[in-house]
């Protein structure tokens, strides 16, 4: 696997919010305009597996690269809900807003480096 620029900066992105999924926990959870713990332990643990995930693909293994997609999406996806919820505090809700941005913006610098190069004909 190449490792291009935008591909490393993607996978910087992605590992940051990676810390960011880990961090969940310092903003408060449970109470008040908090996220609920169930949701902040599914959240978290997708962090830890980005981060492997990141680690693994920045050795050039596939298998790393698809975890750090497949968790990223399902991160985004798990914070989706909280945009419908009026009880997610102003600033937990721009957190949130950023986070599923940045994941876009990492998914689409990444994603070409899933692409198997082509076979010179011998």
């Amino acid at each position: 696997m190449r490792h291009t620029r935008t591909f490393t900066v993607g996978l910087v992105l992605a590992g940051l919010l990676g810390l960011g999924d880990l961090a969940t926990w310092l903003f408060g959870v449970g109470g008040d305009g908090q996220p609920p713990v169930a949701a902040a332990v599914v959240v978290t643990l997708l962090g830890a597996l980005t981060l492997a995930g990141v680690w693994l693909a920045r050795s050039g293994r596939r298998g790393g690269l698809v975890t750090v997609i497949v968790t990223r999406i399902l991160s985004a996806a798990a914070v989706l809900p909280a945009f419908g919820d009026p009880g997610i505090s102003s600033a937990n809700m721009v957190l949130l807003g950023v986070s599923v941005v940045v994941t876009v913006v990492a998914l689409a610098l990444i994603w070409p480096g899933l692409r198997r190069p082509a076979v010179a004909a011998s």
